[in-house]
């Protein structure tokens, strides 16, 4: 009993390491897009406040991410990126180059809205994420893998910190007497 438990859980693993990564694909665009609606209490202007004090703490340069903001409409448009890596055999990491995107916020009453859109791995030409995931491309590598697992990693941490966020209102000040 042991060793067939043994064996089932190393044949588990076996097809987890090896499942194929993926990006999240807009069924009309065929690219990479990353969106939710998330319910939040407060106003559209408190929301759109906490988004804002998100921004300034999350992007290293918040004024060169913000390409518009209008708190009338309720509406913040940023473009950052990140980078990516990979390692040789040996376990040596070497740069790969750099992930681009573009971050949309809509707020209303009680609900905000986030989208990223515009994933694409910066090149000469534009480069959606999505086609990492193409195994039958005759240019397809397996650092790939690598790439969807860290633009994964980098999206997961960013929605969960904005829905932390824009979710929480500010704790209340208290009076410094």
């Amino acid at each position: 009993m042991k060793k067939l438990i043994t064996s089932l859980s190393f044949l588990f693993s076996f097809f987890i390491s090896n499942a194929q990564l993926t990006i999240p694909i807009d069924t009309e665009t065929k690219q990479a897009l990353i969106m939710e609606v998330v319910e939040a209490h407060g106003t559209k202007a408190e929301l759109y406040d906490r988004a804002m004090a998100w921004i300034i703490k999350f992007y290293p340069n918040p004024t060169g991410m913000i390409q518009s903001k209008d708190p009338e409409t309720g509406e913040i448009i940023g473009k950052a990126q990140f980078k990516i890596s990979s390692k040789d055999k040996k376990g040596v990491e070497s740069f790969d180059g750099m992930v681009a995107y573009t971050l949309t916020l809509s707020f209303k009453d009680g609900k905000f809205k986030y989208e990223i859109s515009r994933i694409h791995w910066k090149q000469a030409s534009y480069y959606d994420v999505s086609k990492w995931m193409d195994t039958k491309d005759q240019y397809y590598k397996e650092s790939y893998q690598g790439y969807i697992q860290q633009t994964n990693t980098y999206f997961d941490t960013l929605k969960d910190d904005l829905k932390k966020a824009v979710k929480t209102p500010p704790a209340a000040k208290k009076a410094d007497w």
